[in-house]
C-alpha cells in the first residue's frame, strides 16, 4: 500500500485537536478509526491515534468488552497504543494494559480476572548475558521459564493467550553464517523458537517475530538506542507492525480467521475486460503481468484449499464472467472452488449483503478485493463492517496486499475447515431443493437428515474447541472456553457434555452442535445448568437443535436430574436465539442481570418434534 501523506496526517490531528477542544470526542473518534481502516497513517501516526482513542475512552468511560494484558521480558508501553489502533481500525475495541518489564511471572500470578487475553513478550537479555553456560543449557531454561508461565495461565481456563517468538536483531560479532551455525545466536534464537512451537499449549496463537520482523526489515524494525534508554527495542514501524500481527493472532484466538474472500474478476483475477476481449484474450499467463494475476489465483486457491471460502462479485454479463472459468485453461480458478457466483449489475454493495444472508454469515466476515477505487469506496461506506483491501495498481503487488492484512490468520486448520467449500456446494443444492418442496417441513424430510450423538473425546475435542471459539449466531452464551478448560469441565463427573454430527442425502455436514451442562450445586443437586450450547449456522432451522436438546433431557433423566437451567446472554450477533429457550417450553425465573436464566422441569416433557433421525448407532 502507499505511504501515507504527511500533511494530510498533520492536518488530520490538527482537525482532531479542535475537536477535541470544542468537546466533540465522538468526532474525534470518527476521524482516527476512519483513517486507520483506510491505512493513512504512518507509524508514529498510529502511536498518536491510539493513545488518543484511548484517552477519549476513559474520558467517556467507555469500558470495552476485550481487555488484554501484555507481559513482556522488555518495556512494551508503546505496544499498547499500538495494538489500541490496530484492532480499533479493523472494528474492535479493546482495553490493552502492560506492566513493568521482565515482571512476568509475577504478573501472571496476580492476572485481573477479567482479562481476556495475555500477550507474552520474550527477549533476549538472559539468553545472550554474561552466562558462560553452553547453548542446549541456555534454550531449556528459557523453555522452562515460558512453560512455568503457561502453567499459571492455564489455571484460567478461559484466557486467550499470544505467545510471541525470539528473534536476533543482528547478526553479531559471529557474522551471518558462522551464527547461523550450531550454537551461534542465529542458530540458537531458530533452536529456541521450534522447541517454543512444539510445546505451545493448545489454542495458543505463535507471533513469529523472526518471520515478522524479516519482512519488514530488521534494521527499520528495531531501534537499538531506543532499547538502551528505555529497555524498548522496537522502532515505531516495529511496534505497529507487531501490534497488526498481535491483533491478527488476538483474532484468530477469540474470533477465528475471515470467512469470505468477496473477488472481483476483470483487472482483479485476469487482466483486461472479458466482455471486450473474450475468454482467450484476458490476459492471463504468458506475460508479466499475466502471471501476477495467476499467482493471485493460486493464492485465493490455496485460501479455499485451507478453508476460506471464495465468492465472486463482478459488474459483468453473467455468460461473459463465467466464460473464462469454462474455456481457458490458464485459469486457476474453477467454478468448483467458489461458493457465491454474482455477476451483473446491481450496486456492489447490495450484492455483498445479499450474499451475507444467503451464506449465512456476518458481514464482518467478509474481505472484498476489488481494483476499482470507487467500488471500494462504496462498500467502505455502505458495509463498515466489511474488510476492504487496498488494491495496488500493479497486479504483482496484489499478492502481498491481501496477505499484510492478516486477515485469514487461524491457530490451526480443522479437517471440516478443508471441506468447507465443499459443504457450502452441497448447501447450493439444498437450497435448491428447498426451491422446490411444497413446504418446509417437505424440504426438511426431504433432506433425509441423520443424526449421531457423541461424546467430547480425542477424536472431537479440537473441533469443539474451535467452534467453540469461532460460532457466533447459534450461541446461547458466547462464552469461549480453552481446550484447557473445556477438559477440565469433562473432569468434572457432573458434566454432561454432548455432540451432534450430521449428515443428510447430499453429504456430510460434520460436527456441527456441541452443549456442555455441569451440576448446579449453588442452587439444587438435582438441576443441570447449561453452560455452551452452540450450533453453526449451517444447519440453523433444520430441527438439528431439538433432536440434540431432546438427547440432553434423557441424558439429564438418566442421572437423576429434575430441572435443566439454561442462561442467554444477548450479544450483536446471537438475535437468532434470542427465544429458544421459551420455544423448548422454559420459563424465565431471572432477567435481572445481563444474562437472562431460564429453568425447565424435566417431569412431564414430552420430546421436541424434528426431522432429524437418530443414528448414533451408526456412528
Amino acid at each position: 500500500m502507499d505511504a501515507p501523506s504527511a500533511s494530510k496526517q498533520k492536518a488530520l490531528f490538527r482537525r482532531c485537536r479542535q475537536l477535541r477542544k470544542q468537546g466533540d470526542d465522538e468526532a474525534v473518534a470518527e476521524l482516527l478509526v476512519d483513517a486507520l481502516r483506510r491505512y493513512r497513517l504512518d507509524a508514529e501516526g498510529v502511536l498518536h491515534a491510539g493513545r488518543m482513542l484511548s484517552q477519549i475512552d476513559e474520558a467517556a468511560g467507555n469500558i470495552p468488552r476485550y481487555d488484554v494484558s501484555i507481559l513482556g521480558q522488555c518495556t512494551t508501553s508503546w505496544i499498547v497504543p499500538a495494538l489500541t489502533a490496530v484492532a480499533r481500525g479493523r472494528g474492535q475495541q479493546l482495553h490493552v494494559d502492560d506492566v513493568d518489564y521482565d515482571n512476568v511471572l509475577q504478573e501472571a500470578s496476580v492476572l485481573d480476572p477479567k482479562t481476556d487475553a495475555v500477550v507474552l513478550v520474550p527477549w533476549t537479555q538472559r539468553l545472550f548475558g554474561e552466562s558462560i553456560q553452553p547453548a542446549a543449557e541456555r534454550i531449556d531454561d528459557e523453555l522452562g521459564f515460558w512453560q512455568g508461565v503457561w502453567a499459571i495461565l492455564a489455571k484460567r481456563g478461559d484466557l486467550h493467550v499470544v505467545q510471541v517468538g525470539y528473534d536476533w536483531t543482528d547478526a553479531g560479532a559471529s557474522g551471518h553464517h558462522l551464527g547461523s551455525l550450531s550454537g551461534g545466536e542465529i542458530d540458537v534464537i531458530r533452536r529456541l523458537n521450534d522447541r517454543l512451537r512444539e510445546r505451545l499449549p493448545a489454542g495458543t496463537y505463535f507471533v513469529d517475530l523472526e518471520q515478522v520482523s524479516g519482512s519488514a526489515g530488521r534494521d527499520t524494525f528495531y531501534d537499538r538506542r531506543r532499547y538502551f534508554w528505555t529497555k524498548q527495542p522496537f522502532s515505531d514501524a516495529g511496534v505497529v507492525r507487531l501490534s497488526e500481527h498481535l491483533w491478527a493472532g488476538l483474532r484468530a484466538a477469540s474470533l477465528g480467521p475471515k470467512k469470505v474472500l468477496v473477488l472481483d474478476l476483470d483487472n482483479t483475477i485476469w487482466g483486461g475486460v472479458v466482455g471486450e476481449v473474450g475468454p482467450l484474450g484476458i490476459e492471463l499467463g504468458e506475460t508479466p503481468a499475466g502471471e501476477a494475476f495467476r499467482d493471485f489465483q493460486q493464492l485465493a486457491r490455496s485460501l479455499a484449499d485451507r478453508g476460506s471460502l471464495i465468492a465472486v462479485c463482478s459488474k459483468n454479463n453473467p455468460d461473459d464472467a463465467r466464460e473464462p472459468f469454462e474455456k481457458n485453461p490458464d485459469m486457476v480458478l474453477t467454478l468448483d472452488d467458489i461458493v457465491a457466483f454474482e455477476a451483473g449489475w446491481a450496486p456492489k454493495a447490495d450484492v455483498v449483503r445479499d450474499m451475507a444472508a444467503r451464506l449465512r454469515l456476518g458481514l464482518d466476515s467478509f474481505v472484498f478485493f476489488d481494483d476499482d477505487p470507487a467500488e471500494r469506496e462504496l462498500i467502505r461506506q455502505v458495509l463498515p463492517e466489511v474488510e476492504v483491501v487496498e488494491v495496488p495498481e500493479d497486479p504483482a503487488r496484489y499478492r502481498q496486499a491481501l496477505l499484510d492484512g492478516l486477515w485469514f490468520e487461524s491457530v490451526s486448520v480443522s479437517d471440516e475447515d478443508r471441506m468447507r467449500t465443499q459443504q457450502y456446494q452441497v448447501e447450493r443444492q439444498r437450497q435448491q431443493s428447498r426451491d422446490l418442496s411444497g413446504s418446509v417441513e417437505d424440504y426438511l424430510h426431504s433432506l433425509e437428515m441423520r443424526g449421531a450423538i457423541g461424546a467430547i473425546n480425542e477424536y472431537s475435542i479440537e473441533r469443539v474447541v474451535q467452534l467453540i471459539g469461532k460460532t457466533n449466531q447459534f450461541n446461547l452464551t458466547s462464552r469461549r472456553h480453552s481446550r484447557d478448560a473445556v477438559v477440565a469441565k469433562l473432569d468434572n463427573p457432573e458434566t454432561v457434555a454432548l455432540t451432534l454430527r450430521l449428515r443428510d442425502r447430499f453429504g456430510d455436514y460434520g460436527l456441527v452442535s456441541v452443549i456442555i451442562a455441569t451440576g448446579d450445586r449453588s442452587a439444587n443437586a438435582s438441576d443441570l445448568r447449561i453452560d455452551t450450547w452452540l450450533m453453526s449456522c449451517r444447519v440453523i432451522g433444520r430441527t438439528a437443535e431439538q433432536f440434540l436438546f431432546n438427547a440432553l433431557v434423557n441424558e439429564a433423566k438418566s442421572r437423576g436430574s429434575s430441572r435443566l437451567v439454561g442462561e442467554f446472554l444477548p450479544t450483536k450477533k446471537n438475535a437468532v436465539v434470542a427465544g429458544l429457550y421459551e420455544r423448548l417450553g422454559f420459563s424465565k425465573c431471572d432477567d435481572r442481570s445481563e444474562c437472562a436464566t431460564f429453568e425447565l422441569d424435566l417431569a412431564d416433557i414430552e420430546p421436541q418434534a424434528t426431522c432429524v433421525v437418530d443414528a448414533s448407532s451408526d456412528a
